[in-house]
């Protein structure tokens, strides 16, 4: 098993908003350039069983993921179907509240996907990919005073490249 990617932002509100805008307003942030058809909308049913998925205008659907578990405002575990695999890696987000900031971590693992020495190129990928989606939030929560940073590759932290 290959060690997960990990990326995080911190945002300047309280867990539960940030929680909050992650899972009820999805569809009114995820970010254009990270959406499977050109009209859609996006919604996830935060709860063990629900989906975060993407529904076309013409009623064509994509699951982003299953929710594994859900601990609201701190935790939410999904299934993860990036791109072209036959089975899902897995995502944890955690909402660290510290003051008056949250700080919202991604743990992108194989989970099943098991991709052995695929895992690398999966991982750029990915962090492209959760780097846009983390902007987009902090984007969507800076419009109501949020603090403004970008996020951090602890993997390219770790390893001195920024």
């Amino acid at each position: 098993m290959n060690e997960p990617y990990e990326t995080s932002i911190t945002l300047r509100c309280n867990a539960e908003h940030a929680f909050d805008v992650f899972v009820d307003k999805v569809d009114l942030w995820w970010p254009k350039s990270h959406r499977r058809f050109e009209h859609s909308s996006f919604s996830l049913d935060a709860r063990a069983g629900g989906m975060l998925v993407e529904r076309a205008d013409d009623g064509s659907e994509m699951v982003f993921g299953d929710v594994l578990t859900c601990e609201r405002p701190k935790t939410i575990r999904l299934s993860w179907y990036p791109g072209k695999i036959s089975r899902p890696t897995e995502v944890t987000i955690t909402f660290v509240e510290k003051g008056d900031r949250t700080t919202v971590r991604v743990v992108h693992a194989e989970g099943e996907g098991d991709m052995g020495s695929l895992w690398d190129e999966r991982v750029a990928l990915f962090s492209d990919g959760w780097a846009a989606i983390l902007s987009a939030l902090d984007d969507f929560t800076g419009a109501f005073g949020t603090e403004r940073t970008r996020p951090i590759d602890d993997r390219a932290n770790n390893e001195g490249n920024i």
